[in-house]
């Protein structure tokens, strides 16, 4: 570290020791992770585990210091501070490592925070959590110097910055609970989308790695030119190391697009999934008058039940647990012989239906692991086996001639999620061939 590195790490380190604002901005957010995952039950059963941490890890990471990097720069340009460094020659990345290597401390700091609040997590776990929390951090810090450099004054550096964090943490949040396509797409590549909080393949985390990294380069390119401009007093230069910053950038972004497809390329994928069940008719016993029934679609059954009975005849009894999803008469009301009076589901048997085009179906076998995401829980990722392949294909899409005709496929989760209060949610699977 150098002595210019070193004295303006001390002095910013100092400024923020003293600045209670600026410190409760570091500790709200994992407190609030921390209450909401351990001290409030929000009764959602299937909700990830680490559902709020992966929400105010964002907060935390983009809220929080966008926004004071960002003042704190602009405080520096107001007090003349960095035009005397830049008289004294001092380099955009050594204003950049000591300034941001005060805040990334506490970045590092919230990270291990957040990675230990992880419930059941395993130390690999932690550690892609924690590391990808302080790569984009990293990513953060960069933002929060471009907007510093680039406002008249502190309370332009607010707007911006707050503006600024608000997409950067928001933005995924939104996208991932509105499920809209558009949105996901957009901020897929955002780098607070791409928190690894699961131990998941390693091309995915490797993916994900890929895109904060991205983000690294290319708003570290942003500030070098930005600093560039102000030091050399509204002139436009490009060094050898912004040469080379754009050379590695285009390279990692190379590796990433064809790591992308090389990942795709390896899977069957569909989004036309849902949550399904084997469903059981209860039809009338007898002719006659409905009595003591008052089914309600929603209300949990069990095997053996009396759900009511026809005058004159024997009790209606269900033959399974599950769940009601359909009923069809009121207490009162006269049936026929074997008229459908409620449909239930079967809970020993709630799984995901995936619809396989014809083409894919030879390469899907019985046991072969696979990853679902279900529409309710955003882009948490559950793991499951194939449990049997349909024998008839499903009507084909479309008016075509020949359309391509779709093969019903049942996958059974093997992590444990409550899918009875789930049925006809839609999903999305990936079938992994290597």
């Amino acid at each position: 570290m150098t002595n210019s590195v070193a004295a303006i790490f001390n002095k910013q380190f100092k400024d923020i020791m003293k600045n209670s604002d600026v410190l409760s901005q570091f500790i709200i957010y994992p407190v609030m992770a921390f209450v909401m995952t351990n001290l409030i039950d929000m009764n959602m059963p299937g909700m990830p585990d680490s559902y709020f941490i992966v929400m105010f890890a964002g907060m935390f990471v983009g809220m929080a210091f966008i926004g004071a990097v960002a003042i704190a720069i602009a405080e520096d340009i107001e007090s003349n501070a960095l035009r005397f460094l830049l008289m004294a020659g001092v380099k955009s990345h050594e204003y950049l490592l000591g300034l941001g290597g005060v805040y990334f401390v506490f970045i590092a700091i919230g990270s291990a925070a957040f990675s230990a609040m992880m419930p059941n997590a395993s130390t690999t776990e932690m550690f892609l959590m924690f590391l990808s929390m302080a790569m984009s951090g990293i990513a953060s810090i960069i933002i929060g110097a471009i907007i510093g450099m680039t406002s008249k004054n502190q309370q332009e550096a607010i707007g911006r910055g707050t503006f600024a964090g608000m997409i950067i943490s928001f933005g995924p949040f939104t996208a991932t609970m509105s499920q809209n396509d558009t949105l996901l797409r957009v901020f897929r590549f955002f780098y607070t989308m791409n928190f690894v909080d699961e131990d998941t393949s390693t091309m995915e985390a490797v993916e994900s790695f890929g895109i904060i990294w991205a983000n690294i380069l290319l708003f570290a390119l942003i500030f070098a030119f930005v600093y560039g401009k102000r030091e050399n007093k509204g002139g436009n230069t490009v060094s050898k190391k912004a040469i080379m910053y754009i050379v590695i950038a285009a390279v990692v972004g190379y590796a990433g697009v064809t790591g992308f497809r090389w990942h795709n390329a390896g899977f069957i994928a569909t989004d036309n999934a849902h949550v399904a069940t084997t469903t059981v008719p209860i039809p009338a016993t007898g002719s006659g008058v409905l009595e003591r029934f008052s089914l309600q679609e929603g209300q949990h059954v069990t095997a053996g039940e009396v759900l009511g009975w026809v005058e004159g005849a024997d009790a209606m009894r269900s033959p399974v647990d599950g769940l009601v999803i359909q009923t069809h008469a009121v207490q009162g009301q006269r049936v026929s012989p074997m008229e459908t009076v409620a449909v239930i589901s079967d809970a020993s048997n709630v799984h995901i239906q995936a619809n396989i085009e014809e083409g894919d179906i030879l390469n899907v076998y019985v046991g072969q692991k696979v990853y679902v995401r279900i529409d309710t829980f955003g882009r948490h990722q559950f793991e499951g086996r194939v449990a049997g392949i349909g024998a008839t294909a499903l009507p084909p899409r479309g008016f075509a001639t020949r359309a391509t005709l779709l093969i019903p496929v049942e996958i059974h989760l093997t992590d444990d999620v409550d899918l009875a209060r789930l049925i006809g949610v839609n999903a999305s699977v990936h079938i992994p061939l290597r």
